[in-house]
């Protein structure tokens, strides 16, 4: 092997090398994107009342791959139990969800919009005997 082989040789290793380490950045910052934005969107659920869902969130976002699968088998274990579990875990969504629209006037013009429609006579679902505004 000559000198000016050896030298080539030693490029084409090194260009190779340079472009397999850029690819597996890229693929590690993909991962850490999806890392972030799962923790992102545990604290977005957390603070709606949700309680199992985020916990896997942050299993994942830290890469705790043994907890993702125990918090896998607690929410599965959560819906089998029935749906009284399960709308225990709505009912603290939907207290988060109403009080995050309450702290805002468009958030509280749309509450008082979907009271105005559910104590309509002419709708037989109507809510019937809601105290009115102001009337404690």
């Amino acid at each position: 092997m000559s000198v000016l082989e050896v030298v080539l040789l030693g490029v084409v290793v090194a260009a190779v090398g340079y472009f397999i380490v850029r690819w597996m950045f890229r693929v590690d910052e993909k991962m850490e994107d999806a890392r972030r934005s799962a923790a992102e969107l545990a604290s977005v659920f957390s603070g709606l009342g949700l309680k199992e869902t985020p916990a896997f969130l942050l299993d994942f976002a830290v890469g705790d791959v043994s907890g993702m699968a125990e918090k896998l088998v607690k929410l599965a274990a959560l819906f089998l139990k029935g749906e009284a579990a399960v709308l225990v875990e709505f009912e603290r969504v939907f207290d988060g969800l109403l009080a995050v629209k309450l702290t805002t006037d468009a958030g509280r013009a749309i509450v008082a919009a979907k009271l105005s429609e559910a104590t309509q006579p002419s709708d037989p679902r109507a809510v019937r005997d809601v105290p009115k505004a102001g009337v404690v």
